[in-house]
This record gives structure tokens, sequence and C-alpha cells, in this order.
């Protein structure tokens, strides 16, 4: 009797539940419940992507092959440099009379830019602008990509966060974002973009070397001196023949001679013959008030700016030593005692 009493009562705990469950109003706020946690989700799981699309946007809309005209200008700096691609699709350097650049090195970044996406902005107000060094009159460099039809992009570049990283912005964008970039990648100095082999030889095709009073010709049996009877150092003429092989320059002075170049009055002149029957023609002068000197090579309008050190066993090279000088006689030894006033007597 007490067991049926007990389930009956439970059986009408169990209705009073369910029918509170059932309430309208309980039913609402479930539902309500339900709604939120589906848009809490969908908002979760939209989030990544709103993320990513925006990562995504390329930063300046661009493709490298559209480009012909890159202006690089500094902070302060009236010159900057000019790099144009020629009609044969290589870059050269606008503004010292078409020098070549440095292989390779304007494709690189060419290629950098087009692949900088718009991250996150880390500012967007005037005074950050001024502080990070990307205002409109104000930056560390300022980037010009210009087509066959103008411009396409200009992107203004300041201060560094870190390793590689530069904060940035298209001109035409108020906000600051931090870019993968390097100030040394976007240098608004000709020397950095130079081509640095224009005067680089095969050692092996040097058939000839003269400068002012002398001149090495080489044949099957190695080198000789030109109108001499002695014997040529073979290690110090290949010495020679190596350095002229391998001459470097340290920049290019410009492409129009100036007096403090110094050109009348050479420290050394050289003609270079090649197994080709080509020639090469250098005159070489100390650049007034300065440690450097100016190369000219007749066939190029470039003066080539040179240290002493590029120089090395080149400047002030004579006849005399090239060739195998002959053994000096015997002297007598300065260490040994002078003889005695016997020894030397007459018997």
């Amino acid at each position: 009797m007490t067991q049926t009493k007990t389930l009956s009562y439970l059986d009408r705990t169990d209705l009073g539940w369910g029918q509170d469950w059932r309430a309208p109003l309980v039913l609402t706020l479930g539902a309500l419940l339900v709604l939120q946690l589906l848009l809490a989700l969908g908002l979760g799981l939209r989030k990544p992507d709103m993320v990513a699309a925006t990562t995504q946007t390329p930063l300046l809309a661009f493709a490298p092959a559209q480009i012909t005209r890159i202006r690089i200008e500094g902070a302060g700096d009236a010159a900057g440099v000019t790099l144009s691609r020629n009609p044969d699709d290589q870059w050269v350097l606008t503004d010292l009379a078409d020098f070549p650049t440095a292989p390779g090195k304007v494709e690189q970044l060419l290629t950098q830019l087009a692949a900088l996406k718009r991250p996150l902005p880390v500012a967007t107000s005037e005074e950050a602008r001024q502080r990070f060094k990307v205002a409109d009159a104000g930056f560390e460099r300022r980037l010009t990509l210009e087509g066959k039809d103008g411009p396409l992009g200009v992107l203004l570049l300041g201060d560094s966060p870190g390793f590689k990283r530069l904060f940035g912005r298209p001109a035409d964008d108020p906000a600051v974002y931090d870019l993968s970039l390097s100030l040394a990648d976007v240098s608004s100095r000709r020397d950095d973009w130079l081509a640095t082999g224009l005067l680089r030889l095969e050692q092996e095709q040097i058939a000839r070397i003269a400068g002012a009073d002398w001149t090495l010709l080489r044949d099957k049996d190695g080198w000789r001196l030109e109108g001499g009877d002695q014997p040529v150092d073979q290690t110090r003429a290949d010495d020679v023949a190596m350095r002229i092989a391998n001459l470097g320059y340290r920049g290019v002075l410009g492409a129009t001679d100036q007096p403090a170049y110094r050109q009348q009055e050479p420290k050394l002149t050289l003609t270079v013959g090649l197994a080709d029957g080509t020639a090469r023609s250098y005159r070489i002068s100390q650049v007034e008030n300065s440690q450097d000197y100016a190369l000219k090579d007749a066939d190029r309008p470039y003066y080539f700016r040179l240290s002493a050190y590029d120089l090395e066993g080149l400047l002030d090279l004579h006849a005399s030593q090239l060739t195998i000088q002959p053994a000096a006689p015997d002297q007598p030894d300065a260490t040994a005692e002078p003889p005695t006033s016997d020894e030397t007597a007459t018997p």
C-alpha cells in the first residue's frame, strides 16, 4: 500500500515538471537561448574566414610585368634613384646614363611588393602616421611604381618595428601596416643597385697587358716581356692578370668627366688585349681630395670609383717587378771580424 502511494506521488510530480517545460514562456526563452548559441557558433566559425579574407587583400594591386619605372626617394634625399625597364627588358639606372642594375635585384623587389598583403592596421590617425614616419611629408622611403600609362601605386615606408619589418602604407590609405620589408630592400642610393661585374674578364682570355713602359705577352710557353731579355716571373705575371681580370669597383662617379677626377694626370694606364682580338683600355687617376680612384674605360661612358685595395698590386707597377732578377754577387760577411794587422802584413 505504501509503495503504491509513493509511485503515484512520483508520477504526479513528473507530470507537473513536464507541464512547466511546455509552458509558452519557457519554450520562448529556450528558443531564444538556442538562437543565441547558433549565432555565437556561426560568428566563431566565420571569424577566421573574415581575417583570412582581410589579410589576403593585396597591399598594392599590380603585376611585376606591368612595371616599367620605379622611383625611390629617401628622407631628405633630393636625388633618390630611378630604375627603368629598357626596350631590351633590362633594368637600368635612368639617372646614371642607363647603367645596368644588379642582375635580378629589381625583379626581386617587384616580387616582394606584389606579394605584400593588407594585414590588420596598427594605427589610422595622423599622429600615428607622423610617429611611424609614413606621413605624406615625413617618411623614410617613398616608392612610386609606374606602368606605360602612368603611376600604378605609391608606397610610403617608415620606421622598423623589428627584423625585416617596416611600418608602411599606400599613399591613398590612411591606415598604417606592419609589412615584411627592410629599408635595404628599397635603398635610395644608386650604388646599391649597380651591376658590379662590368670590368670582369676571363683570365684565360688575357693575351696581352701593357702599362706605361712595359708590355707582357702570353703564348703557349707562358708570359714574356716585350723587348726584354730577362725571364719573366710567371707567378707575378699570373697575379697581375688575375687582378685585372677580377677588377672591381665601389661605385660609379658619373658619365661626364669632371676636373676633380684628374684624368689628365693618370696614376696608371692599362691596355688589356684578349684572345679574340678585342681590347680594354683603362685610364686610372686619383680623385682630388680623396683616397678613391677614377677609372675610365675607353669603350664606356662611365667613370668607375675604385679604392686603393681594388688596385692593389697594379699601382706603380714597373717592368723590374715582373722579371726574375739575377742573384746579387757574394758579399763579405758583415758579421765577420776584420783581419788583424799581422794577417794583413806582407811576409
